[in-house]
């Protein structure tokens, strides 16, 4: 898994879970990720390559799920200045254009982030299948 889970690591910050099952029995379980970020480099400050590469990784962590994006109900955007706003819901849209219903989304303007240049951070729920 390649995004950052930095609290895992370092002593002063709690561990957390990139993504914890609920069961709901035969209906499937409900999968929260954690908040995802891109502390690439080469994305600094650029809304789109983060809104791409964070996207990608939620990606991943699904699969190993048995999931995939249309499997996410609810996003949540943390961006620190709304007026990314436009370029990263285009990308979005775009993320989600294969789904039946696109998930229900909030973006908030969070004012500032971890890690320097990043722009924005999303955390998702889906609904997946049962183990």
């Amino acid at each position: 898994m390649e995004f950052d889970r930095m609290s895992a690591n370092s002593p002063a910050r709690p561990r957390y879970s990139p993504a914890r099952r609920v069961p709901l029995g035969a209906s499937g379980d409900l999968l929260f990720l954690s908040g995802v970020v891109c502390h690439d480099e080469d994305a600094r400050d650029n809304i789109e390559i983060q809104t791409r590469r964070i996207f990608a990784r939620i990606a991943q962590v699904l699969e190993e799920h048995g999931a995939a994006l249309t499997s996410i109900i609810k996003t949540t955007s943390f961006l620190v200045d709304l007026a990314d706003y436009d370029c990263f819901n285009r990308v979005r849209v775009e993320t989600f254009k294969d789904c039946r219903e696109p998930p229900a989304s909030t973006a908030v303007g969070a004012g500032s982030l971890l890690g320097q240049g990043t722009r924005l951070e999303v955390e998702v729920v889906a609904l997946v299948r049962p183990y």
